[in-house]
């Protein structure tokens, strides 16, 4: 026998040895392709299977129909975000529009309270100055030194902060009558550049304003807000 002989009887046996080891891994371990879909999506099974029996072909399917339902669920998480920043686009740009057309201080805080609820769908907003900075063309609720501590304290150093669990003291000093309906809220702080007050947005939904969502967009509102505040009154006023 030549040496390309041996050497091809041996790595035939050498095959037929891990050939049978995949096999015997195989049969113990029948779940080995399911927990491996990469695996199965790049084998070529053909196609020969009995009656009740399920192919590796038939489960490949299986898999790359399940891949694609995963992809268009995140190309629909995709464009209904899409969407909704558009929504929010626009409805930024109105509010917008709303504080630069304004040139008296009450109506702006007027106008504000009512463009907020009817853009962002709100139960509630109450917009409150520190007493300090309220003269004849500036009067908004009066909220007692305590109620304020204790908001500021809320906000800490944050521009703002959303809440679903406020204390329903805290919510009637800031919404009055409409705290009722309010079950989450969020508190957007008024600098101009020192804290002169806050916007407080009211909505129905508990999980509308939560701990855990991104307070950028409320953020802007309180900038947009604060900026033309201060173009309206002057806070130097004591």
């Amino acid at each position: 026998m030549s040496k390309q002989d041996e050497n091809s009887d041996s790595g035939n046996a050498v095959s037929e040895i891990k050939e049978k080891e995949v096999v015997f891994y195989l049969d113990k371990h029948p779940d080995l392709l399911i927990s491996h879909p990469d695996l199965l999506e790049r084998l070529q099974i053909p196609h020969n299977t009995g009656p009740g029996m399920v192919s590796l072909i038939e489960r490949q399917v299986e898999v790359l129909r399940e891949k694609n339902r995963l992809q268009e669920e995140r190309l629909l998480a995709l464009i209904r975000n899409a969407q909704q920043n558009e929504e929010i686009t626009e409805k930024l740009h109105r509010y917008s529009l709303q504080l630069s057309s304004t040139s008296a201080v009450n109506e702006l805080l007027q106008n504000t309270v009512v463009e907020l609820k009817q853009l962002f769908d709100l139960v509630a907003v109450s917009i409150h100055i520190k007493p300090e900075y309220q003269n004849d063309s500036l009067q908004t609720s009066t909220l007692t030194e305590k109620t304020w501590a204790a908001l500021f304290d809320t906000l800490g150093k944050e521009s703002c902060s959303c809440h679903n669990s406020l204390d329903d003291e805290l919510l009637v000093s800031l919404f009055g009558d409409d705290a009722s309906a309010v079950n989450s809220c969020a508190l957007l702080a008024l600098d101009t550049p020192h804290r002169v007050g806050l916007i407080a947005l009211g909505a129905s939904e508990r999980e509308r304003f939560s701990p855990q969502m991104g307070t950028l967009i409320l953020t802007r509102l309180g900038e947009q807000f604060s900026t033309a505040l201060k173009r309206n009154h002057d806070f130097s006023i004591t």
